[in-house]
């Protein structure tokens, strides 16, 4: 009988050392399981810690094409000169062609239409070029210094604080050009066919003046054989599909009453290795075709439509109203203004 009770408690040690180590090896199997990956996620301090606009540091060691501070040494990514921009300004839109304007094409007809359909303000005629990634604005003349028509569509909106990552980049950025129009004492067209243009829209915090923060939209052209460059930046705050951004080129955002919608439009160039800025526009109304998240701040991804028919701008210093009392100011004119 002890012999029993011995063989019975061994046994009974055994089954307790076996369940114990299937146990051990249940909770090491869970360990295994990775946690998940933040390291892509943007906060609030982080996208802040990025004063600028990534277009804005075009000689810096991986230029931006729109950051005022250029030549300060920054390194933010320039999609619009870096040879490490995705290759795809040589690719032609899928379904160029077929009479039905498709994502990433800018117009598809061989039919002449009349300038003045693109902008009010210009007279002519003109048609979509073969590559179908713009109009041929050679054809085209204007009434006033500057007109430009924009319609731009996106189904990723970038987060500029991921935007120096080529492969985040390809993932937003269109081979077309957006913005078409005309400007200049002389006749100067844009874009210069062939020129690779580059379509993107990206979202940055704006901070005002007593520190409040909100998301801001930008819609930018990069053309990746030079200048000039185009830029909308939109006001602080929300957007929703139907909205209607005026044009403006004397007044600064205010975050307290952000129902002023309040768009600017800049045409920035380059002058002695720096950028400055050449237009400002003046009127016309940039429509929000739709956007998604819809009312909401945006960081990333999501989509937005724009489009704009009716813009006019002026180079800076003959912006007309303009007095001693009644200036451009430095916010709207982020650049040092280029000589003619």
């Amino acid at each position: 009988m002890k012999k029993f009770f011995i063989f019975l408690l061994c046994l009974t040690m055994l089954v307790l050392a076996s369940c114990g180590g299937e146990a051990a090896e249940d909770n090491e199997e869970l360990s295994d399981i990775p946690d998940w990956d933040y390291s892509n996620a943007v906060t609030d301090d982080e996208a802040g810690d990025t004063d600028t606009y990534p277009e804005d540091n075009v000689d810096s060691a991986a230029p931006d094409p729109s950051d005022s501070s250029a030549d300060t040494g920054d390194t933010d990514y320039n999609p619009g000169t870096s040879d490490e921009m995705p290759d795809n300004e040589n690719e032609l839109p899928q379904g160029c062609g077929n009479e039905t304007v498709e994502y990433g094409e800018r117009c598809d007809s061989a039919a002449p239409i009349t300038c003045s359909n693109l902008n009010s303000n210009m007279t002519g005629a003109t048609k979509c070029l073969p590559d179908c990634t713009a109009f041929d604005m050679s054809s085209c003349d204007k009434k006033v210094w500057g007109v430009l028509n924009v319609r731009f569509f996106t189904n990723f909106i970038m987060d500029n604080a991921k935007i120096g990552d080529p492969s985040y980049f390809a993932q937003g950025s269109l081979p077309y050009s957006a913005f078409n129009g005309l400007y200049g004492d002389s006749k100067k067209f844009f874009p210069v066919s062939g020129d690779g243009s580059v379509s993107f829209a990206a979202t940055d915090n704006y901070t005002g003046t007593l520190g409040a923060r909100k998301r801001q939209l930008f819609v930018k052209q990069n053309p990746v054989s030079g200048y000039p460059r185009h830029e909308l930046e939109f006001s602080p705050g929300t957007i929703k599909s139907g909205e209607e951004y005026r044009i403006n080129a004397v007044s600064i955002f205010d975050l307290v009453d952000n129902l002023l919608k309040l768009v600017r439009y800049r045409l920035v160039d380059r002058q002695n290795g720096q950028e400055c800025i050449m237009g400002i526009g003046y009127s016309g109304s940039v429509f929000i075709t739709s956007v998604f998240p819809e009312n909401a701040d945006l960081y990333e991804g999501g989509s937005v439509e724009i489009v704009a028919n009716n813009v006019d701008f002026y180079y800076p210093d003959e912006v007309p109203g303009l007095d001693e009392e009644t200036t451009v100011p430095e916010e709207v004119l982020k650049y040092p203004i280029c000589s003619k």
